[in-house]
């Protein structure tokens, strides 16, 4: 296993960017690495998107990721996009545009990373958990799972328990923007979701002791009644923290996997 830290500058945010990344390497019986072997195929990946008052480096740090990682073999590509909401700043750089756009096309020039839509996977926890819901469902096309780990399901419940949240800079991302209406509320982009087209599976969870749980409770429902089966939601005792997130990425390794046996099953 690889893991690297790249500095580079983004066009999108007009200046130099971090972002971390973990490369699955296989390893032979007597523990060498062999390398010219490493990438015969492209790597299935997951885009790992931090909360609120994280960065691109919280999941390395906090959790078991390198070993989940290893384990189901995934590239793991964690950006930093600040307190942005992973939206357009209304007073800020254009994060929607810098992920959704640049981000993956930069990213696969520098690493063997796939483009195919079925190895691509975007999970995130609470910001990271909006902006991956928000990413998979209004850019379905890029991928085929989506994971939601505590996630701020709505945005207008968020902003009136803003002081909770410790949000105060809510306005610098949207203010004049309708957080009410595709692409920026997650149950409006859900009803104009074209799962037929572009089949997702969606797993998400939350702690019953997060302050975010009902809203999750509801927007799985809402999930539930738009892609059926194709949702998974996980309920479990927990709170808003990193013991909570280690042990549902963990959990949502196993669920891929599951997926992927699923998917390989049927060709």
């Amino acid at each position: 296993m690889a893991f690297m830290t790249l500095h580079y500058f983004s066009n999108v945010l007009n200046k130099m960017t971090e972002v971390s990344a973990i490369i699955p390497e296989r390893r032979e019986a007597d523990g060498t690495v062999a390398y010219d072997q490493l990438h015969a195929q492209p790597l299935k990946t997951i885009w790992l998107l931090h909360g609120l008052s994280g960065d691109a480096t919280d999941w390395y740090r906090m959790t078991g990721l390198e070993r989940y990682a290893t384990e189901y073999g995934y590239a793991i590509i964690m950006p930093d996009v600040a307190r942005s909401f992973y939206n357009n700043m209304t007073s800020g750089p254009d994060y929607w545009r810098f992920i959704t756009e640049e981000l993956p096309h930069r990213l696969r020039q520098l690493l063997p990373l796939s483009d195919q839509r079925e190895d691509n996977v975007v999970i995130g926890n609470s910001m990271g958990g909006y902006g991956a819901l928000k990413w998979g469902l209004n850019c379905p096309q890029q991928f085929a799972h989506i994971v939601a780990l505590s996630g701020v399901v709505d945005l207008v419940n968020f902003y009136d328990k803003r002081d909770i949240f410790a949000m105060p800079d809510f306005d610098l991302v949207f203010s004049g923007q309708d957080i009410t209406r595709k692409p920026l509320s997650l149950a409006d982009t859900l009803v104009h979701l074209d799962n037929n087209k572009w089949p997702l599976s969606i797993y998400t969870t939350c702690g019953e002791e997060d302050a975010l749980y009902q809203q999750n409770v509801i927007f799985s429902q809402q999930l539930a009644d738009k892609i059926g089966s194709h949702h998974t939601w996980v309920s479990h005792p927990g709170i808003h923290d990193w013991d909570f997130w280690d042990q549902s990425l963990h959990e949502a390794f196993i669920w891929l996997d599951k997926e992927k046996e699923q998917h390989d099953d049927k060709k």
